[in-house]
């Protein structure tokens, strides 16, 4: 049951996820200049994409945290405003490049339009991905990153048909999302750039951290031994190889540096998986660990974050 339970796609599980009542993330759709869907495979699945042109949205993004000794940080306010794309004038010139970005475990494309308009601000094409099993995407099981990184790579084919520039494209994502760019990133050298806030290093490892931390009533009573013998049957049941999946590999494949984030305070996935990533990231790669954050709070923290993700895209993808 276990096993089932961890390869499940989130779309099917009845789990809500986190802030699905905010109001910002409803208005994300409002962004898109197109939706569209690929298919992908094998195993097949149709994969529902997004895209943020380039222009002038007037973003507004205001978070105001607290951050209390010995108690959970706590949004005091939290709000953003951007343009419908319908209203948005677009420059004349082309798109400075190409980012795609992934959003994480149980959520969807609409948690990472913020940081979309943001870069498509700075003048990038930004194309929104639901992974397989997510979203409106389709899929009978999702898999770390060993299915979703094809999964990649068949969206930049389909990019490349319509005469997008995918020479060096740039990929961010969170969480989740963030270990699959690592993933594909290994597995199409067209992928120039990472940007991965708090990411895992491998799904061993972080499927009993997060369950224990986040949802500690499922994983009440589960051993150390059963989530280990689980962890096998998920490769068995979904139809994959954990090999396919293994991030520090993937690094060791890749030439594209990575900016890693992580909070000091994430107890649902520890700083200690990216120190470990680095290690096996490409020269130039670069953590960056921000001492008061924690696993949920750190995504929030666009405007934060956005001068150095924007400097790692500007410098990487236009050597």
């Amino acid at each position: 049951m276990l096993a089932k339970q961890v390869v499940a796609p989130p779309n099917k599980s009845g789990i809500k996820p986190l802030f699905a009542d905010w109001e910002i993330l409803k208005h994300g759709p409002e962004a898109f200049a197109d939706t569209w869907s690929v298919e992908v495979g094998p195993p097949p699945a149709r994969i529902a994409v997004a895209s943020v042109e380039p222009g002038d949205y007037g973003f507004i993004y205001q978070l105001d945290m607290e951050f209390p000794d010995g108690k959970p940080p706590h949004i005091a306010h939290f709000n953003s405003y951007w343009k419908p794309a319908r209203e948005v004038a677009r420059p004349a010139g082309p798109p400075r490049g190409t980012i795609l970005l992934l959003h994480g475990y149980l959520q969807n494309r609409n948690y990472v339009a913020p940081w979309a308009v943001r870069l498509a601000q700075a003048g990038y094409r930004c194309v929104l991905i639901d992974l397989r099993g997510h979203g409106e995407s389709t899929g009978q099981h999702i898999s770390f990153g060993a299915f979703e990184a094809q999964d990649i790579s068949q969206v930049l084919d389909d990019l490349q048909r319509r005469g997008w520039d995918v020479g060096r494209v740039g990929i961010f994502g969170v969480s989740y999302g963030a270990s699959v760019a690592l993933v594909a990133a290994g597995r199409d050298p067209r992928i120039a750039a990472v940007v991965a806030l708090e990411p895992f290093s491998s799904a061993e490892k972080a499927v009993p951290e997060l369950m224990r931390a986040a949802f500690a009533a499922k994983a009440r009573g589960i051993s150390d031994r059963q989530f280990a013998e689980a962890h096998v049957r998920e490769a068995r049941l979904a139809g994959f190889d954990w090999a396919a999946a293994d991030i520090p590999a993937a690094l060791g494949r890749t030439r594209a540096p990575v900016l890693f984030f992580h909070g000091e305070k994430d107890a649902w996935l520890s700083p200690d998986h990216s120190r470990e990533l680095l290690k096996f990231a490409p020269p130039g790669s670069e953590l960056t660990l921000a001492p008061l954050d924690n696993h949920v709070t750190l995504p929030l923290q666009l405007e934060r974050l956005a001068p150095a993700v924007l400097e790692w895209f500007d410098v990487n993808l236009h050597p």
